[in-house]
């Protein structure tokens, strides 16, 4: 894993797999998912904007998957 998600926190999925948000030096926000069982890594860069999109989409999910309404 690169330096710049070294320190940041670690968000445990359901089967092993994680995920670490963090900001690089230009601005952007990046996400890094990790697939455990394949063994594999990709790491997102987004604008702000776009992450508070996709940060709304999450939460529309989640809200889904217990059973409310998105």
């Amino acid at each position: 894993m690169t330096s710049i998600f070294a320190d940041t926190p670690k968000y445990p999925g359901q089967r092993g797999d994680h995920a670490r948000v963090t900001v690089s030096p230009l601005g952007d926000v990046l996400i890094r998912a990790v697939d455990i069982v394949a063994e594999e890594a990709v790491t997102i860069a987004m604008t702000p904007d776009q992450a508070r999109a996709l940060c709304a989409a999450i939460r529309d999910a989640a809200d889904v998957a217990e059973g409310g309404a998105a």
